[in-house]
């Protein structure tokens, strides 16, 4: 099917949908019609979505049809029967969704507790989220035991300061999460933990072989300051001067500022223009990268980061609220 032959297909499916009785007795019926009418274009592979709303015996129901450039069309259907969309939708099967990345669901008040936990640098929450979901989908079939899960909520009450059972019980309350819940939710924590440690230990040594600049140990000392200084300045004679910040560090190339990234052993580089103000530093020792454990492990986290951005530009998403 072209997509100008998409048009009378599309006009069809939404005749198809007003024809529909949308009662709970009259699902199956419902069913049958939309399986004869998927028969009848079959290049559509067309599949109705059944969505009962609780409490009340009338159903909602969306026809998810494959456009042939690529992605899924949703069709549905709303009588006016003078009530508001946001009240007669409220009950829809995505009204409590805020996204859905590669078929994983997430909740508003999910959103908010990843939230409360999630602070990358530089990314807007709405990456953040992406993120956490293609996270949660490939640590899925993780196995965990209880000693990890209680090791996970052990994590996350020392990083929350939550270290008394009161302490513990007022922030349930206050985050409206039953026990079960926190449970459920420190099961898929100890899944993500697991997932992020083997994933990291598969990825880290072919990293560092392609980053080994970036994994080189320096010794470094920079200033951050309103107004240039000069690096002669660095060696002690700051005087009076209170404007800057400044850092003496032992890290990995990569960390540093990224004026000074690949100055060599005993070079300076500034003042250039950094972060709103002036960057003066130097390079006091740089040596070559080598694999032991402290930098494995830093290459594996960068690994990691690089491959779970990958992995979220390619994924399908579907954002239900923003």
């Amino acid at each position: 099917m072209t997509q100008l032959s998409l048009g009378p297909a599309l006009e069809s499916g939404v005749n198809l949908l007003r024809g529909l009785t949308r009662r709970r007795t009259a699902v199956e019926a419902a069913q049958r019609t939309a399986a004869a009418w998927a028969e009848a274009h079959p290049l559509l592979e067309a599949q109705l979505v059944t969505s009962p709303r609780p409490g009340s015996p009338v159903v909602d129901y969306d026809l998810l049809i494959d456009d042939p450039s690529g992605g899924t069309i949703m069709l549905g259907v709303q009588g006016d029967d003078g009530t508001s969309w946001l009240v007669d939708h409220s009950t829809h099967w995505a009204a409590g969704y805020v996204l859905t990345v590669d078929g994983t669901h997430v909740s508003v008040s999910e959103a908010m507790l990843m939230l409360r936990s999630l602070t990358r640098p530089g990314l807007s929450p709405q990456e953040e989220l992406v993120r956490f979901c293609v996270l949660r989908n490939a640590a899925e079939r993780e196995d965990v035991g209880l000693t990890e899960i209680q090791a996970a909520a052990d994590g996350f009450r020392r990083r929350r300061g939550l270290t008394s059972q009161a302490a513990m019980l007022e922030w349930l309350a206050r985050m409206g999460m039953s026990a079960e819940a926190f449970h459920d939710h420190m099961t898929l924590t100890a899944k993500d933990q697991r997932f992020r440690a083997r994933k990291r230990a598969e990825l880290a040594p072919a990293y560092l072989d392609g980053h080994r600049d970036r994994f080189a140990r320096v010794r470094a000392m920079w200033a951050l300051s309103d107004e240039p200084i000069e690096a002669a300045e660095l060696d002690g004679s700051l005087g009076d001067r209170w404007d800057l910040r400044l850092t003496r560090a032992r890290t990995w190339a990569g960390e540093l500022p990224v004026p000074l990234r690949e100055v060599p052993a005993g070079g300076s580089a500034g003042p250039v223009p950094y972060e709103g103000g002036f960057l003066i530093g130097r390079v006091l020792d740089r040596q070559e990268a080598v694999a032991d454990d402290a930098t494995i492990e830093a290459a594996g986290a960068a690994a990691f980061e690089q491959w779970l951005a990958d992995a979220a530009r390619e994924a399908r998403i579907t954002w239900h609220w923003l």
